[in-house]
């Protein structure tokens, strides 16, 4: 019972967080129209207070990973304030603690419950996932077919160990976020996002991820291939 009141609590919390984030007006903010009218003021404050500012930019992105909309704004940002490099670190840092944040807090209020509830039923997918979860991983999160913060709690759900968990989401964030970070670097020259989400932008984001998963398809293709032939 007393497990019960806790998983309930948890919950409850984490909904209160969430809806707090989510209409807290944060992502109002986040909009590249803000970032270049306000550029003065923000390269001002990261020069006089450079370790503060990177902390709070990891904070703000953390907070995006859970709840509040803005994190194409945000990476396009590290880029602008820190330029690419260290930027791009600090969207990674930001990314995959949002991500680990989200997955860690799932999987204990859910997770564990969900898991032992219909362990038979779930005895398959599981296996299936121990062979192939750094390929399912990495696909989501190079080919972004579903939100960044859904993939986390969706995963927070499963067995998945969160190692794997951890570096499929730095290798799979790196990409897009060399990409649009760089462009941040070149934020004056960018009038809107649809400079940046542009057809040739996306095709070059995808040959960047299949390049990526390529060595883990051509690994999987040969154990299929052996297993056919052993049969």
């Amino acid at each position: 019972m007393r497990s019960y009141a806790r998983q309930i609590l948890s919950l409850l919390c984490m909904a209160a967080a969430i809806v707090v984030l989510r209409f807290s007006g944060l992502g109002e903010y986040l909009t590249l129209a803000n970032l270049k009218e306000h550029r003065d003021v923000l390269e001002r404050a990261v020069t006089t207070h450079y370790a503060v500012s990177v902390l709070l930019f990891i904070l703000v992105y953390i907070s995006t990973c859970l709840a509040v909309p803005g994190a194409l704004v945000l990476t396009i940002a590290g880029g602008f304030l820190f330029n690419t490099f260290p930027g791009v670190i600090y969207v990674i840092i930001g990314a995959t603690s949002g991500a680990v944040l989200g997955f860690l807090l799932t999987r204990h209020v859910f997770g564990g419950w969900l898991q032992s509830r219909y362990e038979a039923q779930l005895r398959q997918f599981n296996r299936e996932l121990e062979r192939n979860a750094s390929l399912y991983l990495l696909t989501v999160r190079l080919i972004p077919v579903f939100p960044f913060f859904l993939v986390n709690f969706l995963c927070g759900l499963t067995r998945l160990p969160l190692r794997t968990f951890t570096w499929t989401t730095v290798v799979g964030v790196l990409p897009a976020a060399l990409v649009y970070t760089f462009a941040g670097s070149q934020a004056g020259a960018i009038s809107s996002l649809n400079d940046l989400v542009s057809p040739r932008l996306l095709l070059a984001l995808l040959c960047i991820s299949l390049l990526t998963l390529s060595p883990l398809l051509w690994k999987k293709a040969k154990e299929w291939k052996q297993g056919r032939q052993a049969e």
